[in-house]
């Protein structure tokens, strides 16, 4: 647990665009709010390894995400139950079910594409926000935080030592 922490404030404090940790929540946010064996999660973790997103982000923020997509299950089949079920999009979809990839992307499950929508949804409002938040606490609240009296204190413990990678 502590090493956790020390990895993320060192990804935090480090000279990693806030871009790519952005990036990383919000890529997170899909594989965490929708059900993990999923076509469309294979591409997330492709885009996350292709690209220059902070894997250690990613991979703390999922497991946070999936538990949010726990908690709002209901909420994503009802949302997946309207898509599925309304008049304009039943064709598209029994053409698309009909398809080797529409098979395999699960859609058909109201709870997938409900979920995904709301992961998309949230990644897309989530990429600008997170972003705004680390670069307000590389600003403001780093220097805040590294005045405090407790961190002094902790600068002399193994938490300090594993922040500095040592």
């Amino acid at each position: 647990m502590l090493t956790i922490l020390a990895k993320l404030l060192k990804v935090l404090n480090s000279e990693q665009s806030p871009g790519q940790i952005a990036a990383a929540i919000s890529l997170s946010a899909i594989v965490g709010l929708t059900p993990l064996m999923s076509l469309h999660n294979l591409l997330i973790v492709f885009l996350v390894l292709f690209f220059r997103v902070n894997l250690t982000i990613f991979l703390v923020a999922w497991p946070l995400f999936t538990i949010l997509g726990m908690a709002i299950s209901p909420l994503s089949e009802s949302v997946g139950e309207s898509i599925l079920h309304a008049p304009a999009l039943l064709t598209t979809w029994e053409s698309f079910y009909n398809t080797v990839i529409g098979r395999w992307s699960n859609f058909y499950y109201s709870g997938v594409i409900g979920s995904l929508v709301i992961a998309i949804v949230v990644a897309i409002l989530g990429y600008p926000l997170s972003r705004i938040l680390v670069v307000k606490y590389r600003d403001t609240w780093m220097k805040k935080l590294e005045k405090l009296r407790i961190v002094k204190l902790l600068s002399a413990t193994k938490i300090w030592q594993l922040y500095q990678g040592q």
